[in-house]
């Protein structure tokens, strides 16, 4: 028998599928801190450690565009079709020594097609699972914390405030600081950016009273599209959504939100990467220089009301850390008749187990005590 390289990992273009040589079991982490959140435009990012990563550092594959944000930081490698954040570098301390790391966008990986040939018992769940989540605290408000732990083995997880302090006792005591968090009153805006701030996202109300129906997704496109096996996105009138530019003396410009996503308007948002997965009718945005993902859009996708509805990435209005990123008073966090929308399609790839399974049932406990509070 061949021993067959076990898994690979995908792009929502299907541009790059990459051979991941390792050795199974694999645990991944999942990371709250902001720079992971708006790095994938999602509530947290989901990790699994390399001992290399799979091409050259000095070489990657021309399909990859590359971010570093500064000399001393890792790097981020992200599809340049449609931007999927695929792989990274980072740098750590160890024993007063600083040490590189690599690892890939969870969402990204399954099974290869020859390691299945010769396991078609074995689900992608039963050979990785979440160890740990961190940087808890960087989120103000414990972010998704409450709902996004992992009991897919013996031991539970760890949670970690930050790198400074003990993990915490328990899942509740990370639950807590949404409790006791107080969000600003009479909000009629949200700013959100990505990474490295070249792309900027207003959504806005005028009765203060008014919340934006907000849900998380487990589909397949979601999943490769963020390199996260949950995301977050919220329901806005496109009238109401707005893109942040800067003119050349560095004035902010209120942009508005375009209906179609043609030629000349992808030429006006140049700092963008606009990918149609769906020709004609659905479109997906990332920041084109650091692969942050930042919008969904089907086009004639409406409201009861008949007014165009787009979808920016949730977490993207996260990205001040000097607030919580949840923002109980300006979105309505929503579950579907069955949880987690398309939960199904995480329990027919074989990976429900790693976290979706839990995070629907948590989830949907953790909105009823929303609604209980209220």
């Amino acid at each position: 028998m061949s021993n067959p390289t076990p898994l690979q990992a995908t792009c929502l273009c299907r541009t790059n599928t990459i051979q991941i040589p390792t050795t199974l079991p694999l645990t991944a982490h999942v990371c709250h801190c902001t720079t992971c959140r708006t790095s994938h435009g999602t509530l947290f990012a989901m990790h699994t450690d390399l001992e290399v990563l799979p091409f050259s550092e000095s070489s990657p594959p021309s399909t990859f565009r590359v971010y570093q944000s500064s000399q001393d930081s890792g790097k981020a490698y992200f599809c340049g079709t449609c931007g999927t954040y695929m792989f990274a570098s980072y740098f750590y301390m160890r024993e007063g020594a600083r040490h590189e790391g690599f690892c890939v966008s969870t969402g990204c990986v399954s099974l290869s097609d020859s390691y299945k040939s010769e396991n078609p018992t074995t689900k992608l769940e039963d050979v990785l699972s979440v160890d740990f989540h961190c940087i808890i605290k960087d989120t103000i408000d414990g972010g998704a914390s409450p709902w996004a732990g992992d009991w897919s083995k013996e031991t539970q997880v760890q949670f970690h405030g930050n790198w400074e302090e003990p993990p915490m006792p328990s899942q509740e005591d990370a639950e807590e600081l949404g409790r006791k968090y107080v969000y600003p009153a009479g909000r009629k805006e949200l700013d959100g950016w990505c990474r490295c701030k070249n792309v900027k996202v207003r959504i806005t109300r005028e009765d203060t009273t008014k919340k934006y129906k907000t849900g998380v997704c487990a589909c397949d496109s979601c999943r490769l599209a963020t390199g996260t096996d949950v995301a977050t996105y919220t329901w806005v009138p496109r009238d109401n959504a707005f893109f942040v530019t800067k003119s050349e003396n560095g004035e902010e410009q209120i942009q508005e939100w375009p209906t179609i996503w043609d030629d000349a308007t992808k030429a006006k948002f140049g700092n963008m990467i606009v990918f149609e997965s769906t020709p004609g009718k659905v479109v997906w945005g990332a920041c084109g220089t650091c692969g942050a993902r930042i919008f969904y859009q089907r086009y004639g996708k409406t409201f009861n009301n008949g007014k165009d509805l787009v979808e920016p990435l949730t977490a993207l209005f996260g990205a001040d850390d000097t607030q919580g990123i949840m923002h109980l008073d300006f979105l309505d966090w929503a579950v579907s008749e069955d949880g987690i929308y398309w939960a199904e399609e995480a329990e027919k790839a074989g990976r429900a187990g790693i976290m979706t399974r839990n995070v629907n049932l948590m989830y949907q406990k953790w909105v009823k005590g929303l609604q209980s509070r209220a």
